[in-house]
Order: structure tokens, then C-alpha cells, then sequence
């Protein structure tokens, strides 16, 4: 009788371990995808010359997308372009068999 106690409980440990394994890797791929967004979107900026147009789709883009996107002007050429912008991204790091859900950011820059 104590072999199946042990048995059953050393099954209930392992499904446990397996879901919080799930967990982190999923929370894993969705930080991945977030850094990839991120280059997508300073990638984006770059080859617009910094269009305002393309900026504010970028944000709505990521809006739509569960991000949250602000695009700083850092400096300005002498005819008032923006040269340099700070791109920061917010987004939710979760492992919801932990309930955990922590805010990160990714930061970057466009030239």
C-alpha cells in the first residue's frame, strides 16, 4: 500500500515540475518575441527616415499586438529631422502556473 502512495505522489511531482516547465519556456518564447518585435520596429523606423506616419503605426501595431511602444526623439539634424530616438518597448513577462506577471521593457535606439 505505501509503494502506490509513492508511486502516485512521485506522478503528482512530476506533472507539477512539467507544468511549471511549460511555463518558464513559454514565458521564455513570449520575451523572445517580444526582442524580436522590438528590432522589427526599430528596424521599421530606420528605413522611414523616422516618418512620423510610420511611428504612429508602430505604436498602434504594438497596441494591437499586447505591447506598449514609446518612440523618444533624441536629436535632430540641422533641418530638424530626427536622427537618433529612443525606442522603448513594455511588455508582460507571465508564467501563469506561478501566478507571476512581472513588467519588462526593452530599450533601444534608432539611427
Amino acid at each position: 500500500m505505501g509503494q502506490i502512495m509513492k508511486t502516485y505522489l512521485g506522478i503528482f511531482f512530476l506533472l507539477v515540475t512539467g507544468m511549471i516547465g511549460i511555463g518558464v519556456v513559454t514565458a521564455g518564447i513570449q520575451s523572445a518575441n517580444a526582442r524580436n518585435y522590438h528590432a522589427d520596429v526599430i528596424s521599421e523606423i530606420e528605413c522611414s527616415n523616422f516618418n512620423d506616419a510610420v511611428v504612429s503605426s508602430c505604436r498602434r501595431q504594438a497596441k494591437e499586438a499586447g505591447y506598449s511602444l514609446q518612440v523618444k526623439t533624441m536629436a535632430y539634424d540641422t533641418r530638424g529631422h530626427a536622427m537618433i530616438a529612443e525606442v522603448i518597448l513594455d511588455y508582460e513577462y507571465a508564467i501563469p502556473v506561478l501566478n507571476l506577471v512581472t513588467d519588462h521593457q526593452v530599450r533601444g535606439f534608432a539611427k
